[in-house]
C-alpha cells in the first residue's frame, strides 16, 4: 500500500474519532441539562423578584449588572441550535420599535459566542439589544434553557409571566402592541 494513501486513512480516521468525541460530549451535555432541569420548574416563581445578573452587550461595552430598569422589560431567550427560533425573528425584529414607543425594553438573553449570534441575528435589530451572559447567569433566569421563551417584567423588576414565545400570553402581547401601533397612526393622521 502507497504510503500517501496510509496517511490519508489515518488522518481520515483521526478526525472520525475526534468528531466522535465532540458529538458524545455534546450528546452528555444536553443530556446532563436535561437531567439537572427535570427538578427544577419552568420559570421562576410570577411575582418574585427576577434577580441581577452580569452580562455583556453584544455591540461592545463593558460588562454590566443587568437588572429591571426605570421601564417594563421583556427579556427574550432564542437558540440559534433552534428552528423555531430563526422563524420567530422577524416577529421579534418588527415588535422592537413597537415596544420601544410603548415605553418597554426588549432583551435578547443569550450564551452563546458573539459569532455564533451575529450569524444568527444577521439582518435584524436585535444584535443592538442583545445581552450575552455566562452560562451559570444563563440558568438562573431560564433554569430548564428553553427556547424561544420569553420573561414579562415589571417595572420593579419581578416577573409577570413567563413561558414560550406564540403561547397566549405572547399572542396577547403582540395584540396589545399592534393595538398601541394602530392608535398611534390613527392619532398622527388625526393631527394632519
Amino acid at each position: 500500500m502507497d504510503a500517501n494513501v496510509l496517511y490519508a486513512v489515518l488522518i481520515i480516521l483521526a478526525l472520525s474519532v475526534a468528531l466522535n468525541l465532540k458529538l458524545t460530549f455534546s450528546l452528555l451535555s444536553s443530556v446532563r441539562n436535561m437531567m439537572a432541569a427535570q427538578g427544577q420548574d419552568f420559570t421562576l416563581p410570577v411575582g418574585e423578584p427576577v434577580p441581577e445578573v452580569r452580562g455583556k452587550p453584544m455591540r461592545g461595552g463593558k460588562k454590566a449588572v443587568f437588572t429591571a430598569g426605570p421601564r417594563p422589560a421583556v427579556l427574550l431567550f432564542l437558540s440559534s441550535g433552534c428552528p423555531k427560533c430563526k422563524s420567530k425573528l422577524p416577529e421579534i425584529g418588527r415588535m422592537l420599535a413597537r415596544a420601544d414607543e410603548a415605553g418597554l425594553d426588549m432583551w435578547l438573553v443569550s450564551r452563546e459566542a458573539k459569532w455564533r449570534l451575529r450569524r444568527f441575528l444577521r439582518g435584524t435589530a436585535l444584535p443592538g439589544v442583545t445581552m450575552r451572559v455566562s452560562t451559570d447567569e444563563f440558568k438562573v433566569l431560564n433554569p430548564t434553557m428553553t427556547s424561544p421563551y420569553y420573561m414579562f417584567l415589571n417595572e420593579s423588576g419581578s416577573l409577570e409571566a413567563g413561558g414560550m414565545i406564540g403561547d397566549e400570553n405572547w399572542l396577547s402581547f403582540r395584540g396589545q402592541l399592534d393595538d398601541a401601533e394602530g392608535d398611534a397612526e390613527m392619532e398622527t393622521e388625526a393631527a394632519a
